[in-house]
């Protein structure tokens, strides 16, 4: 339909003739509205227009009445800048129907007669629907709490959203225009350029890289992308999976440990047999007189390499947690304070040392000569650290660890006691501090040293329910942090000396001893023979129960081993304590997992393998004067 003034020129001409027929049958049935303005912009064709609007009411009047006020003048300017140059534009614009505000595109072009712009032609898109599908896709990409991002072609970030910029610690557009790959770590630059340069476009990709942040630490991120095969652009969405990568390390860590530690305490127990059977057969040899000076000598070096062999089983057995402690309430600052002076005579004169107590610090259930262990072994592993001298502090603190804390803990919220053990030395690469807490495992040259100082700061602080870390920079030094949990109120309980009461070493009472391993057995006979007592032997608990039934001589005191075959010292005590009236028991173990000693009886006197002859006789004499 055309209209408007029955002017003389051109476009009125042709429109009056053949055009305005020959439009309707061209655009009649067109998707877009097409309409013919003059050089006064009044519409003079339109082929048809919006729900709520009449063609015949439109026809005649200016274009510039169809457009809302805030965007009047931008479209006359665009209207008349395409009559004045002959070049064609494209714009937007709203209309309200009545019933909702519809956005237009439109895209206006020059009609030209004898080389001179007579007209415009407009067509005119409804495009409400595609820019309310735009809104709604940048409203989510904006709100979305997983990363989105937009890669080009040619590997620029063309747009991210600001979970993505936040996780990196970017604003968005510090990161836009910026190469991708200078931010992914090194080491997974290849598998990432490798995932990019493949076509991925019409089917999705899973991997994982790490992003440096704009503080330098590195975050872990799951994406999944695909590629625009007709723009080459990438497209992915990433979770950051920091925490949960951190905790599966742990977690993968912790069974190996624990692993290792099984096996370490299955060793630990047999070859404490095997020390206690040599240390009693060389004290007992050495007591035989007259020996000559060197045979003496020969005696004392198996007593002494047995010791020595003693104190490494006991660090596999701190290792594997299978070390029996004494717990009781400990004042950290007072064990630390106490050692100061050892340390100071341990430590070269060019490693300065300080002690930086928290006051009021909380107390801690502990045992103390383990906790001097751990300090003591985490000091000198800071010696060795720094040859050419350094700086080596020791602090505590109190922590509060709530559900957020640092991935690497994955601890249990509450309270905490922090023993930090610092040094100035060289520093552990990423390799080294992966295995630092392993069994045997050392830096050092094999004359200085066995790789137990760690594994046994790591059993101990497992067997007091804490956690071991280490924060390490290679050439700077490393932080070794360990974490016990803490008592409430604040305060410190006494210590508990652990000394052995000085008692009389000889007895004329009947024992009866109870031990699988015979060399053991036979060692501890005689030496409780030699010292006066009178033995009865039996190598299983079942054995045992049967002498005690059916023997006439009254037995004072069970020497019961808690691991055993058949029937193991708990069962077989229970059993024993009910056939005679009186009877006594001291139970010894190279070393007894949770599952026995959760069934000894509560005030269970236990003496731990090896041993000397001393101390067996000692608390052979304890145990019978009750």
């Amino acid at each position: 339909m055309s209209g408007g003034p029955a002017d003389n020129d051109p476009l009125s001409r042709w429109l009056t003739s053949e055009g305005a027929s020959t439009l309707d049958a061209v655009l009649g049935g067109a998707l877009d509205i097409v309409g013919v303005m003059d050089r006064d912009l009044r519409v003079r064709y339109l082929n048809w227009t919006t729900p709520g609007l009449k063609r015949e009411d439109i026809i005649g009047g200016s274009v510039l009445d169809l457009v809302p006020p805030a965007y009047r003048e931008t479209s006359r300017e665009t209207y008349l800048e395409v009559l004045r140059t002959g070049i064609g534009a494209r714009f937007e614009t709203m209309y309200h129907n009545g019933a909702e505000l519809l956005v237009f595109d439109v895209r206006v072009g020059p009609i030209r007669f004898e080389s001179e712009v007579i007209g415009l032609i407009a067509m005119t898109d409804n495009v409400t629907e595609l820019r309310r599908a735009r809104a709604d896709r940048d409203r989510f990409f904006s709100l979305s709490l997983d990363m989105l991002i937009v890669v080009s072609p040619d590997g620029l970030f063309k747009r991210v959203n600001p979970a993505f910029a936040k996780a990196l610690g970017y604003s968005e557009t510090e990161l836009i225009g910026t190469p991708f790959i200078e931010l992914v770590h090194p080491e997974d630059r290849a598998r990432t350029l490798e995932v990019a340069g493949t076509d991925i476009s019409g089917h999705v990709v899973d991997f994982e890289n790490r992003y440096r942040r704009k503080d330098g630490a590195y975050r872990v991120l799951a994406w999944r992308g695909n590629s625009d095969p007709v723009t080459g652009d990438m497209y992915g969405v990433a979770r950051d999976i920091t925490h949960p990568r951190a905790t599966e390390a742990q977690l993968r860590q912790a069974q190996k440990m624990e692993a290792v530690g099984q096996l370490a305490g299955g060793v630990a127990h047999d070859f404490n047999n095997l020390l206690l059977a040599i240390l009693a057969n060389a004290q007992l040899g050495s007591h035989r007189v007259p020996l000559t000076p060197e045979v003496a000598d020969h005696f004392a070096e198996i007593e002494g390499a047995a010791q020595r062999a003693a104190d490494l089983t006991k660090q596999l057995l701190a290792f594997s947690r299978r070390q029996p402690i004494r717990p009781v309430s400990v004042d950290l600052n007072e064990v630390a304070g106490g050692l100061m002076k050892m340390l100071r005579r341990l430590l070269p004169e060019n490693i300065t040392i300080g002690l930086v107590p928290a006051e009021r610090l909380a107390s801690i259930r502990a045992d103390p000569s383990q906790l001097e262990q751990v300090i003591l072994n985490l000091c000198v592993n800071a010696r060795d650290a720094m040859e050419r001298g350094g700086r080596l502090e020791i602090r505590t603190e109190n922590l509060l660890i709530g559900p957020d804390s640092e991935p690497q803990l994955a601890a249990k919220p509450g309270h905490y006691v922090l023993l930090s053990v610092s040094d100035t030395g060289t520093g552990m690469t990423a390799e080294v501090r992966e295995r630092a807490f392993e069994p045997f495992f050392t830096t050092k040259d094999r004359h200085r040293g066995t790789g137990l100082g760690l594994s046994t700061v790591y059993g101990i602080v497992q067997q007091h329910d804490g956690m071991v870390h280490v924060d390490t920079e290679l050439g700077v030094g490393s932080v070794f942090k360990v974490y016990l949990p803490s008592e409430r109120p604040l305060g410190v309980a006494a210590r508990s000396s652990g000394e052995l009461e000085e008692k009389p070493l000889r007895g004329r009472e009947t024992i009866l001893v109870v031990e699988d391993e015979e060399r053991v057995r036979r060692a501890v006979i005689h030496i409780l023979d030699r010292a006066g007592y009178r033995t009865i032997a039996a190598a299983n608990g079942l054995e045992a129960i049967q002498l005690v039934q059916n023997g006439t001589e009254r037995v004072h005191l069970v020497l019961l081993d808690v691991v055993m075959p058949e029937l193991g010292g708990p069962e077989t005590w229970s059993r024993l304590r009910g056939v005679r009236d009186g009877l006594r028991v001291l139970f010894t173990t190279g070393y007894a997992s949770e599952q026995y000693r959760e069934h000894l009886p509560p005030d269970a006197e236990v003496l731990e393998k090896p041993y000397r002859a001393e101390e067996l006789l000692n608390r052979v004499r304890k145990a019978l004067d009750g």
